[in-house]
């Protein structure tokens, strides 16, 4: 008698997944069912608009500046922390790209352009 009953349940189961938008007597028209069905299934073929892929790209911007602060300009202390490697790196290669190699300098020395 319980396999019955646990089958019976099963099958009332079943019937419930079957139908995702019957929800206790709300949708009694089947005509209705399948419109709002339809406008749900809509909703997610539209493209998105100009504003909110502007917005996208923006907030894309603004999350990459913000952690990009975050990991080579806050300021944790003088302690070693995860991203100390990195601002090591990056600030050698930033020292590197403003400042002269030796062969630079000397070239402007014998101009006599600097001292």
């Amino acid at each position: 008698m319980k396999n019955s009953s646990i089958h019976g349940e099963q099958v009332a189961a079943d019937g419930i997944r079957s139908r995702p938008l019957h929800r206790q007597g709300l949708y009694d028209d089947p005509r209705l069912e399948e419109v709002y069905r339809r406008r749900v299934d809509r909703l997610g073929m539209r493209p998105p608009s100009k504003f909110s892929r502007r917005l996208q790209v923006i907030n894309y911007a603004l999350m990459f500046g913000v952690g990009s602060y975050m990991v080579l300009y806050q300021d944790y202390g003088e302690r070693r922390h995860c991203f100390t490697g990195l601002r090591k790196w990056y600030f050698g290669k930033i020292d590197r790209l403003w400042s002269l190699s030796t062969e630079e300098e000397k070239e402007l020395r014998e101009r006599g352009q600097i001292k």
